[in-house]
């Protein structure tokens, strides 16, 4: 398959955008109908992650700080898990918001997603972050 046909089978695979969530902020929504068992962010570059300590942010902009906080998991150590390519390169799945009731499941460590059951078009993707997250257990 060459880049042109692995491009047009993304494209295929396309399920969710970013809109304004009732839940907080911005949310990922479905634009159509995703199967359950369903990868909805198919064709989403995965990264190689640094366990990073929060102390080693002290000097950080306390903007950045919050970023890292909103969009990062933080293990049982107090280590975020941060892409190879920080805040820079955050993609579709990193705008999940978090539900009790979820509709979607990690496969790993909030890397890979798959859908729980059929989610309906127009309806805001959901994780448990406390699955994940030692912030949130």
């Amino acid at each position: 398959m060459n880049q042109k046909q692995k491009t047009l089978k993304i494209i295929e695979n396309t399920y969710c955008r970013l809109e304004t969530s009732k839940i907080e902020g911005i949310g990922i929504f479905a634009i159509r109908t995703i199967p359950k068992n369903t990868n909805p962010f198919y064709g989403v570059k995965k990264h190689r992650w640094q366990k990073i300590k929060l102390s080693e942010f002290k000097n950080l902009d306390k903007s950045v700080k919050k970023m890292i906080s909103d969009f990062f998991a933080m293990d049982g150590e107090n280590n975020f898990l941060i892409p190879e390519c920080g805040l820079n390169c955050i993609d579709i799945s990193f705008f999940l918001n978090t539900s009790k009731k979820p509709n979607i499941k990690t496969m790993d460590e909030g890397t890979n997603f798959i859908s729980l059951r059929e989610i309906k078009k127009g309806e805001e993707l959901t994780v448990d972050y406390g699955t994940y997250d030692e912030k949130f257990k």
